[in-house]
C-alpha cells in the first residue's frame, strides 16, 4: 500500500468516526477511475452507501442487501451523470473488488464499473 493510500484512508476512517449520527460499519475503501477514493458502509438500518471521499459525493443512496448477498437500490447515482438523474443498480462484493451497475429504461441501458479494494 502506497503512502497516498494510507493517508486517503486514514482521512476516511477519521471521517466516518466523526459522523456520529449515523452508526456504520465500513466495508472498505475502494478506488474509482484511478483517482477516487470511495468509502464503502451500511448503517444500522440495513443500508449501504458508497461515498467519494474528496467531496462526499454520495454514489449508493442506501441500497439494501438482497437475497444473494447483493446490494441493489433504485436512487443511485454517477458524479459523471447530471445530478438529477438516478439509476437502478447493483452491487457485487468480492475479495478484491466491488462491481457496480447502474441502468436505465428498464434495465435496457446499463453501465458498470469495476473498483479494486485499497
Amino acid at each position: 500500500m502506497n503512502k497516498l493510500t494510507s493517508t486517503a484512508i486514514a482521512l476516511v476512517l477519521g471521517a466516518a468516526s466523526l459522523a456520529s449520527s449515523v452508526s456504520a460499519e465500513i466495508i472498505g475503501v475502494y478506488l474509482r477511475n484511478g483517482e477516487e477514493f470511495i468509502l464503502i458502509r451500511t448503517t444500522d438500518e440495513g443500508l449501504m452507501f458508497c461515498t467519494r471521499v474528496g467531496d462526499g459525493f454520495e454514489m449508493c443512496n442506501g441500497a439494501s442487501e438482497q437475497d444473494d448477498g447483493s446490494w441493489a437500490g433504485n436512487g443511485m447515482k454517477n458524479p459523471d451523470m447530471p445530478s438529477f438523474m438516478t439509476f437502478s443498480g447493483k452491487v457485487v462484493f468480492s475479495e478484491t473488488e466491488v462491481s457496480i451497475e447502474g441502468c436505465v429504461a428498464g434495465n435496457s441501458q446499463c453501465e458498470a464499473e469495476v473498483w479494486p479494494k485499497q
